[in-house]
């Protein structure tokens, strides 16, 4: 991931949180795990893994704006914290067309944060995602069939480690010859309190 500026132009963008240095490393770890045993999947690179909070798709830069204040408003449910570990599957772990590692909030602070974005995105004319909002870390897709990932497989991954969240990021993506890029747009944080840290 790089951070930069752009121009006026179309964006495709999304919403989403970023890991710290422990995390991303436990995570790649866990996708170089699977690689060895599991074919016809596309990996995620280890300087892509990041929790994304709500896709937007394709739209115009100046729609930027209106996204940075929601997110303003969504960063009174921060700071919050985590935890990341154990190894899922959209839809299923035996029909695996995303696989990921889960990010739960036992607090609930994370949904909170997900709602004010969501709310903000339909104001600004993206339409409302209609499946439940369930935090994880896409790690790998497959590339053509779904494939079967076993849970004696899974569950061999199910050390958990805490990931504190105090800022939401607006990332711009865009695929080139090498793969995605990712671009950090915007970041709108929230301090933690003194007695927090």
């Amino acid at each position: 991931m790089m951070e930069a500026a752009t121009g006026h132009q179309k964006l495709r963008l999304f919403t989403g949180l970023y890991l710290s240095q422990e995390v991303r490393r436990d995570v790649a770890d866990i996708s170089a795990a699977l690689s060895e045993g599991i074919e016809g999947i596309r990996w995620v690179p280890k300087e892509n893994l990041h929790v994304t909070l709500k896709f937007l798709g394709s739209c115009d830069q100046s729609l930027t704006k209106d996204l940075v204040e929601t997110m303003r408003k969504a960063t009174d449910y921060l700071p919050l914290t985590l935890t990341v570990g154990g190894v899922g599957a959209f839809p299923s772990l035996g029909s695996a067309r995303v696989i990921w590692v889960g990010a739960s909030d036992f607090e609930g602070r994370v949904d909170k944060v997900y709602n004010v974005l969501e709310k903000g995105a339909a104001k600004c004319g993206f339409p409302k995602e209609k499946r439940p909002y369930r935090p994880h870390i896409t790690i790998g897709r497959a590339r053509k069939e779904p494939i079967t990932i076993t849970p004696e497989v899974a569950g061999r991954f199910d050390q958990e480690l805490p990931l504190e969240i105090d800022e939401i990021l607006l990332f711009s993506s865009q695929l080139t010859s090498t793969g995605t890029e990712y671009t950090v747009l915007e970041r709108i944080g929230r301090v933690r309190p003194k007695e927090q840290l």
